[in-house]
């Protein structure tokens, strides 16, 4: 029984690397002109895409953690929602003049830039299915001895392999710009680019990446302030 356990939990864990996710930072570049110091009190956050709900769900996510954090945030799929009827990303002109109507200090926009695939083999696995009877019915009786004639026979006897098959799979890696602009100037803040494999769902990538940022933020401040 613990080897057909062991068996099962080979195979779990192999199924659940290849649907699984993660995501880390590329790269992050702080612009040296920008205003050190200057406190972002309100923020315009703008996820860039076409699709209705990842705007929501990102945009949201992003709220609640700024918001957390003591930052009001404006969405623009609040501020824009007359772009939404087509699913269509706001135009840059609607996106401008709704972010000078919301007075906030900051811009902070977050877009797709690239999306890569591969393909893999997952090679199946191999385990024991132990089975024994006395000759009732759907078991075969043991053998004699002379049959298996020491324990490494009989263990391959009672212990039969089963193999379950390979198979292809595709993994998708995606690249994530996260921009912070200076809502007066314009002029760009700070810029981090991230990648996400394998997002299990829209849900998750949010949330995770939202941790992610957060993350990177505090490492980026707690090394200024040194």
């Amino acid at each position: 029984m613990k080897i057909i356990a062991v068996g099962i939990l080979v195979a779990s864990a192999a199924l659940l690397m290849s649907c699984g996710h993660s995501q880390e930072v590329i790269s992050f570049w702080k612009n040296p002109e920008a205003a050190n110091g200057k406190k972002v009190s309100t923020v315009f956050v703008a996820a860039l895409t076409s699709n209705r709900a990842a705007r929501n769900i990102v945009e949201t996510d992003l709220a609640t953690a700024a918001t957390a954090r003591g930052i009001k945030v404006v969405r623009s799929i609040d501020a824009a929602p007359s772009s939404l009827a087509n699913d269509a990303v706001p135009s840059k002109e609607e996106l401008m003049g709704k972010i000078r109507d919301s007075k906030c200090d900051a811009v902070f926009t977050v877009s797709l830039l690239d999306v890569k695939s591969t393909q893999r083999y997952v090679p199946g696995t191999t385990y024991s299915t132990p089975y024994g009877g006395v000759g009732h019915a759907g078991y075969a009786p043991y053998p004699t001895y002379g049959y298996y004639g020491n324990y490494t026979s009989y263990i391959g006897y009672a212990y039969p392999m089963a193999t379950t098959p390979g198979y292809y799979t595709e993994d998708k890696q995606y690249f994530i710009e996260s921009n912070l602009y200076d809502a007066d100037s314009g002029s760009i803040r700070w810029s981090m680019q991230s990648s996400a494999y394998n997002p299990a769902s829209l849900n998750d990538f949010s949330k995770e990446y939202t941790r992610l940022l957060a993350d990177e933020l505090d490492k980026q401040n707690s090394g200024a302030s040194k």
